[in-house]
């Protein structure tokens, strides 16, 4: 029992497994790919399309912390690697960058778009019920009112993108 114990501490003290960096390119360039389609379809208005990618997105996402952590506690590999390589894996974590940015922008845009939509349904909502009339306690028809009775108005929001 004590070297089962022992076997396994020393299992999981053990640093991870060199990262091969052509595949931490390949994962890059990946997440690239599938942040580039995305961004696209937001900067189109193409929200129902974004769905299909989600979960291509969570797996190339996933793939790239790994690797990411992975550097980060043995960054050996990176250390040891011909500048040229470094070069490349600098290059593309540029990109990287400069598309999460955008991507972020285009999904700031989408979210902002949609919450104008729903205040002019929630506003045109609001004044239709203050113009419809109705019976009065005492029974008397009533045309409405300029103003609303009511501030707040329920409407159901899917903010899912």
């Amino acid at each position: 029992m004590n070297a089962a114990f022992t076997a396994m501490t020393l299992a999981q003290e053990a640093p991870p497994p060199p990262v091969n960096l052509n595949r931490f390119v390949e994962v890059i360039d990946r997440l690239i790919e599938v942040l580039s389609r995305e961004t696209q379809l937001l900067e189109k208005r193409l929200l129902k399309e974004i769905a299909t990618l989600q979960t291509e997105k969570t797996m190339a996402s996933n793939d790239y912390v790994k690797l990411q952590t992975a550097l980060q506690q043995n960054p050996a590999p990176v250390n040891q690697a011909p500048e040229e390589q470094r070069s490349l894996l600098r290059e593309k974590m540029d990109a990287l960058q400069a598309l999460v940015s955008r991507n972020m922008m285009a999904l700031a845009s989408a979210v902002e778009a949609g919450e104008r939509v729903f205040k002019v349904i929630k506003d045109a909502v609001q004044t239709r019920r203050a113009e419809t009339g109705g019976y009065t306690a005492t029974g008397n028809f009533s045309y409405g009112v300029s103003t609303p009775k009511h501030d707040k108005v329920s409407i159901a929001v899917n903010r899912e993108i």
